[in-house]
């Protein structure tokens, strides 16, 4: 397929098409399968992107914070942030939290509620404030406008049917129609508005989508510079359809200009 046949196909069918290439290409054993597994493996591998991924996690939150700041940090190596700050102590919770996607996704299980609970718990593990106070018994801290969020009396039940077999308490017939890319910010959409925590719901949100991108088989999407009002405006309008600027932006990261 030349450029220009390119050009004609979607930006999903794009990323759908990419993937497949990588999986198709046969290695030294010939074996399609064994290809098609290394295609995944690759795109559950640790990289030179995760200190990118992790600290637009907190930029989504609004913490200014130097990539090369992260990068020593994650690299156990003296920093600018002290072990006392809370970027350095929600780093290092947020890496172990991206360990655990992938492995999960590894494990071939897609995210539900409480795993997104434990990722919060594992996000905190160095946040006194957060011990035994992970769902809010209020509205949330980091609310939005206009945003009616769930009761926190109802939050359990809420949590207990987030999860694929109740299609993360969207509609079936219009969840089930979507291309998992899509499916992806549904989930990140009604997690956000769910809002379980007292603080840093786009962030668990934002890492469960990345948590089903990477259980289909997609590579990580980190947030950057502006996002924090693209979601805002996102959360606050109806349920995502259409993402063409994050749509673009995997594709990119597949490295393909979209």
């Amino acid at each position: 397929m030349d450029h220009s046949d390119l050009r004609q196909l979607s930006v999903l069918e794009r990323i759908d098409l990419a993937l497949a290439s990588r999986m198709l290409t046969p290695g030294a054993d010939n074996e399609p399968i064994a290809a098609a597994q290394r295609a995944l493996d690759g795109v559950r591998q640790p990289g030179v992107g995760d200190v990118l991924f992790l600290a637009s996690l907190l930029r989504l939150r609004g913490f200014v914070l130097a990539d090369q700041d992260a990068a020593d940090v994650l690299g156990g190596r003296p920093s600018r942030l002290s072990p006392v700050t809370q970027e350095h102590r929600l780093l290092r919770g947020l890496a172990e939290c991206l360990q655990r996607i992938r492995q999960r996704a590894a494990d071939g299980r897609e995210p539900d509620g409480w795993f997104l609970v434990e990722l919060f718990r594992t996000m905190t593990t160095e946040m006194p404030r957060f011990h035994n106070n992970d769902l809010r018994r209020g509205p949330p801290w980091d609310a939005l406008l206009y945003v009616d969020y769930p009761a926190p009396d109802q939050l359990r039940v809420a949590l207990d049917r987030f999860e694929p077999e109740h299609y993360y308490r969207d509609a079936a017939m219009v969840f089930q129609a979507l291309h998992p890319v899509r499916q992806g910010f549904r989930l990140f959409w009604r997690f956000a508005r769910l809002a379980p925590f007292a603080d840093f719901n786009v962030v668990i949100a934002w890492l469960g989508l990345n948590a089903w991108l990477q259980a289909k088989g997609f590579p990580l999407l980190a947030a950057a510079p502006g996002d924090s009002q693209a979601l805002v405006r996102l959360i606050s309008g109806p349920p995502p359809k259409r993402l063409p600027l994050f749509e673009a932006r995997l594709l990119a990261s597949l490295g393909e200009v979209a």
